[in-house]
């Protein structure tokens, strides 16, 4: 069995870096642009946070060299995690 090994560059690791802050700054303007406890701003923060959390995934945890069994295992639990928390806003809406 032969091992593919991959490792990201230096450079790869300080552009997702520069991402990750410039995406930190957009979530703290976007909190101070909407009020801060709107809906809006949750939404915009989950958002970001879910791109950031990608980011980090792919990059630092090196899914992205990975076989395609464990995307479609991420991918799973990312689909079950969101049905989870779909259930739960409409149990609390509609309570």
């Amino acid at each position: 069995m032969s091992k593919h090994e991959h490792t990201p560059s230096f450079k790869s690791d300080l552009i997702t870096f520069g991402l990750l802050m410039l995406l930190t700054a957009i979530t703290i303007w976007a909190s101070y642009a909407t009020g801060g406890t709107t809906v809006l701003a949750v939404l915009v923060a989950m958002g970001i946070a879910t791109v950031k959390a990608t980011l980090v995934v792919r990059n630092f945890m090196h899914i992205k060299y990975d076989d395609i069994i464990y995307k479609l295992f991420i991918g799973a639990v990312i689909i079950i995690f969101g049905v989870f928390i779909t259930l739960l806003a409409v149990d609390y809406f509609y309570r």
